[in-house]
């Protein structure tokens, strides 16, 4: 995998998991819905849990692919997460003199071609938990397998505005 792909990963990963545990609340539910046992940590078992369920979420049809078009189906509940993403990514871009995607999000299409070993325009669970393991190794700075709060916001902050 090239170096630009291999980064894109973790940052597609993490839109499609913030997207979607974000979708109605604050920034405290991604951690309240990764952290299953409420431990205030998120180990490497309960952020695949929280990938599977989203993965499952996204997969309207039931067929374990996960197309575009389900994918951008599954997102409009979370327009005003978008909303706030991009202006996040803005905010970033100042404080870090970094252009996260030149500014906008990344299409479904993007997220799923990141991710999308066979390069079948589809996303299938196994290449899904393949990124949210890649994410989850990225994000664990102290290399302690779980996942702080912290560590969970600087993550997707950093791979939110990662150079290309």
């Amino acid at each position: 995998m090239s170096s630009f792909a291999s980064r894109l990963v973790p940052v597609a990963v993490a839109s499609i998991l913030c997207g979607i545990a974000l979708a109605g609340g604050d920034k405290g539910d991604h951690m309240k819905m990764m952290d299953a046992d409420s431990d205030g940590k998120v180990t490497a078992a309960e952020h695949a849990d929280g990938a599977k369920k989203m993965f499952g979420k996204m997969d309207a049809d039931k067929n374990g692919r996960v197309t575009a078009a389900e994918m951008d189906a599954a997102h409009p509940m979370m327009k005003h997460h978008k909303d706030h993403d991009q202006a996040s990514a803005r905010s970033d871009d100042k404080a870090h003199g970094d252009k996260a995607h030149g500014g906008k999000m990344m299409s479904s299409s993007e997220k799923i071609a990141t991710m999308d070993a066979n390069s079948d325009g589809q996303l299938t669970a196994e290449e899904h938990a393949a990124g949210a393991k890649k994410m989850f190794t990225k994000m664990d700075r102290d290399s302690d397998g779980t996942l702080t709060a912290q560590e969970l916001r600087e993550g997707h902050r950093s791979m939110m505005s990662a150079n290309e």
